[in-house]
């Protein structure tokens, strides 16, 4: 009984992913606290991911950082975001029987939907044009771009490895919708990490694709209006305003690591510090450095590099170990998988301009995601579902591709 209550509260977190960061919030501290309640009654139920390690090297590197910190009392308050990878083996858990981890995905593309209309409705009533951008229900037209990247390349994966047609139809309104509400956030390092991301998918399920994806990318581009044309090509700009202001925070987070290149500045609001390292010709006042390379550079110096690298690296195999032998088997398990390397793979891509590894909103969603790709590997078989914790009992799970969204 304990088992499905916390699987319904992971339901419940799910479905609080692409909205904002409140639900999201009080959602996992619910499902975290009943799921501990049912490892330490069933410790065979903490699932061993190879994000284990590296966890504990992030966090070690972000204590380091803070204790080093050059203000101290700002950072330490901020270890609780190096917590975040926890959330692997929290979705893994749970993700493990296959109805509960197909369940959550109907969820999570359901919900996804419905975000993307809010967005949407919100941004038609401010008049539907440039200036004006789709920020959703976080607020901010940058965090619901890279919400977008995350379940757009979702539902991209489910629409190109799953058939069943219920899935495929949840699938394309989650596609349709999402990608038009990221049309409308006029925000670029979004639009490139999702053609990173779908550029990976194809490339990892249907190669034969690719040419004609490149078509669309380019037909989209020549056809688009023109304030997205324009925004779309001022990418290549280097005289552009805000590409010139991010030009100048990156020589400011690169001249901040050659002061502290060991363990950083320190993992707090970087804009005190920023005003004394800024270029005099940069005008904006910036918290971070609006790139994850040197922004964690910056704050957490060699050390935090180097746990960040082993991290990253630890999600793409969490997500992708065995992937081809679940695409050749194809269906759910391989939509989720291929879709979260691709989806991995386009938010480092963004992450380039932009510090998206520091936007809980977006961890949330994305290492939630991993856990239950890492889960999914085993929905082809025959799995282990909720029994009784008094008995050990264990009923057999239907198979993999039996059931559509329900």
């Amino acid at each position: 009984m304990l088992d499905r209550v916390a699987g319904w509260s992971f339901l419940l977190f799910v479905a609080a992913l692409p909205w904002s960061i409140a639900p999201m919030s009080i959602t996992v501290g619910i499902c975290a606290a009943l799921t501990a309640a049912v490892w330490l009654r069933r410790p065979d139920r903490w699932p061993v991911t190879p994000v284990a390690w590296p966890t504990l090297a992030w966090l070690i590197a972000f204590t380091l950082s803070a204790w080093f910190a050059l203000d101290r009392a700002a950072s330490l308050p901020r270890l609780t975001k190096a917590f975040f990878p926890l959330l692997v083996p929290l979705a893994a858990t749970h993700a493990r029987l296959p109805h509960r981890g197909r369940r959550a995905m109907a969820v999570l593309l359901v919900s996804a939907t419905l975000a993307a209309l809010f967005g949407l409705g919100l941004y038609v009533a401010k008049g539907a044009a440039w200036p004006a951008r789709a920020h959703g229900a976080v607020g901010h037209y940058m965090t619901f771009g890279g919400q977008l990247l995350l379940f757009v390349s979702l539902a991209a994966g489910v629409l190109v490895l799953e058939r069943t047609p219920r899935w495929r139809l949840v699938a394309l309104l989650a596609a349709l919708a999402g990608s038009v509400a990221l049309a409308a956030t006029y925000t670029r390092s979004a639009w490139l990490g999702l053609a990173v991301s779908l550029l990976t998918l194809l490339g990892l399920a249907r190669p034969r694709w690719l040419p004609a994806l490149a078509a669309a990318i380019v037909i989209a581009l020549a056809l688009a209006p023109a304030s997205y044309r324009a925004r779309a090509v001022s990418v290549f700009d280097p005289h552009d305003p805000t590409n010139l202001e991010r030009t100048y925070m990156w020589q400011g987070g690169l001249a901040m690591f050659r002061d502290r290149p060991l363990t950083g500045v320190g993992p707090q609001d970087l804009q005190p510090i920023y005003e004394r390292y800024k270029p005099p010709q940069a005008t904006e006042r910036a918290g971070h450095m609006h790139s994850v390379p040197v922004q964690i550079a910056a704050s957490m110096g060699l050390v935090g590099l180097a746990a960040f690298v082993l991290l990253y690296c630890s999600l793409f195999v969490a997500a992708g170990r065995g992937l081809r032998r679940t695409i050749a088997a194809g269906g759910l398990a391989a939509g989720l998988r291929a879709s979260v390397v691709a989806m991995l793979a386009g938010f480092l891509v963004a992450g380039l301009f932009e510090w998206n590894f520091g936007d809980e909103e977006l961890l949330y969603p994305l290492l939630t995601l991993v856990g239950m790709a890492w889960a999914a590997r085993d929905w082809t078989g025959p799995a282990r579902a909720e029994a009784p914790a008094a008995t050990g009992t264990t009923r057999v799970a239907p198979a993999a591709g039996a059931n559509g969204p329900r």
